[in-house]
C-alpha cells in the first residue's frame, strides 16, 4: 500500500523525476520524465548519451554523488536528441535504509511555457516603449498651448497683480518643463560632437561670460584662475565642452550663494594611458571649486545619478548630461569635497593680476600656482585627452 501511495504521487507530478543507481543505470521514471525525454523504457546506452549531451548534468550527479549534497541549476539547456528544453534542474541522493548510497534522485522541470510567456511579455513592452524623441513631441505639443494661454490671460488682465501673479507660475512651470523635456532628450539621444583643436582656456571663458561672471562679476562674487597657458589643445566639441563647464561654473555660483569665491584651474596630468597602438595618451586637469557649504557622503554617492538633485529647482540631470558630454571625450568627470576659502590670496582676474596667453585668454603662469587653502565647498574635477600631435602629447 505505502509503494502504491509513492508510486501514485509520482505518477501525479507535473515535473520529470528520473532515478539513476550509483552506476548510473536507470531505475526509474515517472510519465512527465517518459514525455520529457520521449522515451517510456530508457537503456543504459540512452542514459549515456543523455549525459554525453548535456555535461553540466553529467557533472552536477557525480558531485551530488561524491559530496552527498542536493545539487540544482535554475535555468540550464537539455538538449535532447532532436530538441533543446530549458529546464531548472536538481540531483539528490537516494539512500539505502542502512545508510548507503543507492542512487540519485534527478529533477527537471520543463521551462519552455514560462520562457515562452517571458518573450511575449518582452515582446508586448517593447511596443509599448516610447522614443524619447516621441515623448518630447507629446509633451512640448500641449506645453505650446499652454504656454501661449498663460501669455493671453496676462495681458487680459494687466492691472491684476493676483491674476499676473497665477500667470507668472503658469509660464515659470512651462518653461521649466520644457527644458527638463530638452534634458532628458539630450540625455537619451546619440550625440554626434565635432572633433576640431580646442583650446580649453577659451572655452572656460566662453561659460564665465554666459554665466555671468567674465569679464566681470557681479558685486560680493570673486573669480579666480590659475592657469596653465603651456596646455597643449583637446580635441572635441568646444560648444559641448562649453555646455559642461557652464553647468559646473552655474553650480559653483549657486553653492556660494551672493557672496563667495569659485576657482577656475588648469594643469596637465602627471598620469598617462597607453592606446591600443602602444602609443602614450596625455590628458589635462580643469578643476572647478567654490567656497560652499558643500554637501554630505550621502549627497555626494548620488551626485551622478539621474533626476537626484539638491536644489529646489534643479531637474537632476545637469551633471548626467556634462559626464556623458565629457566621457564621449574620452575623459572623466567627477566630484570631490573640499573646495576653495573665500579668503584665500591668490590672483584674481577682476583686479587685473593676470598674465595673458597668446590666445588672449587669461592666464595665470605656473609660477602662481601655489596651493590654496580648502573649504567645506565642493571641487568638480575633468580629465581630457590632449592632442596627440602636440609636443607635449
Amino acid at each position: 500500500m505505502r509503494i502504491t501511495v509513492w508510486r501514485d504521487v509520482l505518477d501525479s507530478l507535473g515535473d520529470a523525476i528520473l532515478v539513476l543507481s550509483a552506476d548510473l543505470e536507470p531505475a526509474a521514471l515517472n510519465p512527465a520524465a517518459e514525455t520529457l525525454l520521449g522515451v517510456s523504457k530508457p537503456s543504459s546506452g540512452f542514459i549515456h548519451e543523455l549525459l554525453g549531451r548535456n555535461d553540466w548534468l553529467a557533472r552536477m550527479i557525480a558531485s551530488c554523488l561524491k559530496s552527498g549534497q542536493n545539487l540544482s541549476d535554475p535555468d540550464a539547456e537539455l538538449i535532447l536528441n532532436r530538441r533543446s528544453v530549458a529546464v531548472r534542474a536538481e540531483a539528490s541522493l537516494l539512500m539505502k535504509e542502512d545508510g548507503r548510497i543507492r542512487g540519485v534522485v534527478i529533477l527537471l522541470q520543463d521551462l519552455s511555457h514560462q520562457k515562452s510567456t517571458e518573450r511575449t511579455v518582452e515582446g508586448s513592452a517593447a511596443g509599448l516603449r516610447l522614443s524619447p524623441a516621441g515623448l518630447a513631441h507629446e509633451v512640448k505639443n500641449p506645453l505650446t498651448g499652454i504656454k501661449g494661454a498663460g501669455e493671453l490671460l496676462a495681458a487680459m488682465f494687466r492691472n491684476d497683480a493676483r491674476a499676473q501673479g497665477y500667470c507668472n507660475v503658469i509660464l515659470e512651470g512651462v518653461d521649466r518643463i520644457a527644458a527638463l523635456v530638452e534634458q532628458v532628450l539630450a540625455f537619451s539621444s546619440n550625440q554626434r560632437l565635432a572633433a576640431q583643436p580646442v583650446n580649453i582656456h577659451r572655452v572656460l571663458h566662453q561659460a564665465l561670460k554666459m554665466a555671468g561672471l567674465y569679464p566681470n562679476c557681479p558685486a560680493g562674487i570673486t573669480v579666480k584662475q590659475l592657469f596653465d597657458p603651456s596646455l597643449p589643445e583637446v580635441i572635441g566639441d568646444a560648444g559641448a565642452l562649453e555646455r559642461v563647464f557652464l553647468n559646473l561654473i552655474r553650480n559653483a555660483i549657486e553653492a556660494i550663494g551672493p557672496r563667495g569665491t569659485i576657482m577656475l584651474s588648469t594643469r596637465m596630468e602627471t598620469q598617462f594611458r597607453m592606446t591600443a597602438e602602444g602609443r602614450r595618451r596625455h590628458f589635462l586637469r580643469v578643476e572647478v571649486s567654490d567656497s560652499g557649504k558643500g554637501i554630505s557622503d550621502e549627497e555626494l554617492a548620488q551626485l551622478f545619478t539621474p533626476f537626484f538633485t539638491t536644489k529646489p529647482q534643479g531637474t537632476g540631470l545637469g551633471l548626467v548630461i556634462s559626464q556623458r558630454i565629457v566621457t564621449l571625450h574620452g575623459g572623466n568627470l567627477w566630484a570631490e569635497r573640499g573646495g576653495v576659502a573665500a579668503t584665500d590670496g591668490h590672483a584674481d582676474y577682476n583686479r587685473g593680476d593676470r598674465a595673458s596667453g597668446s590666445d588672449g585668454a587669461g592666464s595665470s603662469g605656473p609660477a602662481a600656482m601655489t596651493p590654496a587653502t580648502t573649504s567645506p565647498g565642493m571641487t568638480f574635477k575633468v580629465t581630457l585627452p590632449v592632442r596627440t600631435d602636440s609636443p607635449e602629447a
